[in-house]
């Protein structure tokens, strides 16, 4: 019996071709079917209609459970409830994951990762709902964190449970769990863009041609259908005080820089404080120390509060005052001594917050505490460029840029840190800068991890 030596010596390479094939959801194959491309298409739309329904169910239901326990706060009255609620959240987020569900819900992101990693496209109809009513708890009652990661894993069981339903194939219904959970993000932040480049920079799922396609349609449909049952409203109405200024490029860069080094000592402190309290092996004692540091911290600092989008919105547009409303520190008229040292300290305590509230019990994500501490980073940095070197800079301005800044550095994204900052505060006339920032805090980020950072 003769044998092809050449088609024996090609069976490797065309092997590792039809495992690229199957990787890529068929894509560089036989053309798809009339039937296979409808079922597709139906699933995508089907999964961005409900998975922003689900987001925007998601933002609804923190914000009421925030009006239903805070409704009576005024400043410097009720500040107790600051010392209670956290705990109370955490300790509801961590029974309902512990002994009901019996599932952690806790890292979102992380999860989809790893179950793309290890073939698991099947995921339960369970998860459509449950992580929106854990994040409702944990951030409605006080969680330092944001609900991206919730709904990116809600996006992602969506399209994982609609694809069931067509019946698609393992290959195909891998990209659909990628494509959920893009439109999760979109959703949230109404960031069309942003939640695809979610997709492929941070999940880093590799995509041809038609896959994409897919992926900017289920992202586009969830980003429009969370923006419209939200009244066409985005999330940070952004009015700038000033026009952006490209004359204030160096200050731009100094900025990025600035962050960069910030977004190392964010990532490092909530890594810390996370690993601490994973050492604590009773689930009770774990949801207890985390919430008590959490509460007492919010105590203190209530800008530490739940996502911050309302401390961001008001810095944004010039009013530093709110930044510390509600807190013991509070006067009418604050100095810009005391709002350059109460933005500092949140500053400090924002990384560690946010792994009390995940590490702790919580439902809950880490994307939006980097836009709330990007905003903060950057208004501090404008206002000392003001006062201590004479400068002439919007710190409003600044605050908006230092938003994507930090987001692109802790994240390791710069494309979805410009477009999420962007789309979600109405601001690309800012795009030029965003990107300045972004990239120099990316290259901080990335020579710390690569050439500075002791290996091991």
């Amino acid at each position: 019996m003769s044998v092809n030596t050449k088609e024996t010596a090609n069976a490797p390479q065309a092997n590792a071709e039809n495992i690229k094939t199957v990787q890529d959801g068929g894509a560089t194959s036989a053309p798809l079917s009339l039937n296979m491309r409808s079922k597709l298409l139906l699933t995508i739309t089907a999964a961005g209609i409900l998975t922003g329904l689900a987001t925007y169910l998601m933002k609804e239901g923190i914000k009421w459970v925030g009006i239903l326990i805070y409704h009576d706060m005024h400043i410097n009255r009720g500040n107790w409830l600051f010392l209670v609620m956290p705990i109370l959240g955490l300790m509801i987020a961590m029974i309902l994951q512990k002994y009901i569900l019996k599932e952690d819900l806790s890292h979102g992101t992380s999860m989809i990762k790893r179950d793309l990693r290890n073939g698991k496209y099947e995921l339960a109809p369970n998860l459509m709902y449950t992580s929106l009513v854990g994040s409702s708890f944990t951030l409605g009652f006080g969680g330092s964190a944001g609900a991206e990661g919730p709904s990116a894993y809600t996006g992602a069981a969506i399209a994982s449970n609609i694809g069931r339903w067509f019946k698609l194939p393992q290959n195909w219904m891998r990209i659909a769990v990628a494509v959920g959970a893009g439109a999760g993000i979109a959703g949230i932040f109404k960031s069309p863009i942003g939640g695809a480049l979610f997709t492929l920079e941070v999940i880093g799922i590799e995509l041809t041609t038609f896959p994409v396609i897919l992926l900017i349609i289920g992202c586009l449909i969830s980003g429009c259908t969370a923006l419209a049952l939200g009244g066409f409203n985005v999330d940070l109405n952004f009015v700038p005080e000033l026009p952006f200024n490209p004359g204030n490029i160096m200050w731009m860069v100094l900025l990025g820089f600035f962050c960069g080094v910030y977004s190392i000592y964010y990532n490092t402190t909530k890594t810390g404080f996370g690993n601490l309290i994973l050492k604590i092996s009773n689930p009770w004692i774990k949801a207890l120390i985390a919430g008590a540091t959490l509460s007492i911290a919010i105590y203190l600092f209530p800008a530490l509060f739940g996502e911050g989008y309302g401390i961001v919105g008001e810095i944004i547009n010039g009013h530093s005052s709110e930044l510390l409303r509600y807190s013991p520190f509070y006067q009418p008229d604050s100095t810009i001594e005391l709002i350059l040292m109460g933005t500092f300290m949140v500053l400090l305590l924002k990384g560690m917050m946010v792994s009390a509230t995940i590490q702790g019990g919580g439902v809950a994500g880490d994307f939006a505490p980097t836009l709330f501490a990007g905003c903060l980073a950057g208004y501090l940095f404008g206002l000392a460029a003001n006062n201590w070197f004479g400068a002439e800079l919007s710190a409003a301005n600044f605050a908006l840029l230092g938003m994507a800044a930090v987001m692109a550095g802790t994240i390791k994204a710069p494309l979805m840190a410009i477009f999420i900052t962007s789309e979600m505060s109405n601001s690309y006339e800012f795009i030029f800068g965003f990107l300045i920032v972004a990239v120099v805090s990316y290259g901080v980020m990335f020579a710390y991890e690569n050439m500075i950072r002791p290996k091991g």
